[in-house]
């Protein structure tokens, strides 16, 4: 019942952390792709819960501070396989008795090392699917996300409690990093019905090859927003310059900036602005292209990437 409600909190918790990251991972794939594709998108997002569900699961719940100050209980264990004496001496398992099977299965010996193990068989399925990992990095990554969970208990959620609220366990790296290479062992059985990543990349390529309209507002979005921070810059500077004495009307200033950076700027830098250059956009007029189709004098998007390099017309 625990585990359900702290998985419930990954859910409210995931809209928010997924709009906050819609962004950067929209950036990223133009940049590296040209497009995001229905189900690259839901492959990140997916793993991105996973995460998520999974830092709940060891981090809530989070019990009162004044609890916390009056703790006597170790704050962490650096003896390895401590699991294994602790399954020997408290559950009934007797293996000639198969009543005592299911009695064990409910101990706290056996359900919390399974706990530790299955946590991380999806961090092995995603490092080798999606991310292409082979063996030894899939040991270090997992080992890696274990330490970053065991850190923070030990931490005290990063200084918020005065001392651990739960045990620093050098066991739980063992058996989240076990969990980790089961589930690179197991990936080809639980994907081969999904296309392979390289399927992935060719099909992101193929839809980069089109400009599309959230393609360019994003970039639109991104000029902006770069631009209302230079104007921000240029203003304060102006204040607290010899000429603050001089007014300069907001939209003579507001119409300078917009040509000097959507105008001249392109004409300077091969029909990029930074936003352009960051999500490989380029403007580009009809006698630069191979299309032949477009009227006189025209000028139109076109994507642009060390990996491909086509237009489509606005």
């Amino acid at each position: 019942m625990l585990y359900l409600d702290n998985l419930r909190t990954a859910l409210i918790i995931f809209p928010i952390l997924a709009l906050a990251l819609t962004v950067p991972v929209l950036i990223y794939h133009y940049h590296r792709y040209g497009a995001l594709t229905l189900f690259r998108s839901l492959v990140i997002y997916s793993f991105i819960f996973y995460l998520l569900a999974a830092y709940c699961l060891i981090i809530l719940p989070l019990p009162p501070q004044s609890v916390v100050a009056h703790l006597t209980t170790p704050k962490y264990n650096l003896m390895p396989l401590t699991f294994v004496r602790e399954f020997i001496n408290t559950t009934p398992l007797v293996l000639t008795n198969p009543h005592t099977y299911l009695a064990t299965l409910k101990q706290a010996a056996v359900i919390q090392p399974l706990f530790n193990i299955v946590l991380t068989i999806p961090f092995g399925v995603y490092l080798r699917y999606f991310f292409k990992m082979d063996f030894k990095k899939t040991i270090l990554l997992s080992f890696g996300l274990s330490l970053f969970f065991e850190l923070t208990q030990l931490s005290g959620l990063y200084g918020i409690y005065p001392r651990p609220y739960r045990l620093f366990d050098v066991d739980d790296l063992l058996l989240n990093t076990t969990g980790g290479l089961i589930g690179f062992a197991v990936e080809p059985l639980l994907t081969f019905l999904l296309p392979t990543r390289t399927s992935l990349d060719e099909s992101a390529y193929a839809h980069g090859q089109k400009v599309g309209y959230l393609r360019r507002l994003l970039a639109l979005w991104l000029d902006y927003s770069l631009l209302a921070f230079i104007s921000g810059l240029i203003s304060f500077g102006w204040r607290i310059s010899p000429l603050k004495n001089i007014t300069i009307p907001s939209p003579v200033a507001y119409s300078v900036s917009v040509g000097l950076y959507f105008v001249l700027l392109p004409l300077l830098w091969s029909g990029q602005t930074p936003a352009k250059k960051l999500l490989n956009l380029q403007l580009i007029s009809d006698h630069q292209s191979k299309w032949g189709s477009l009227p006189a004098n025209s000028v139109y998007f076109s994507s642009y990437s060390p990996v491909f390099h086509c237009g489509a017309s606005l």
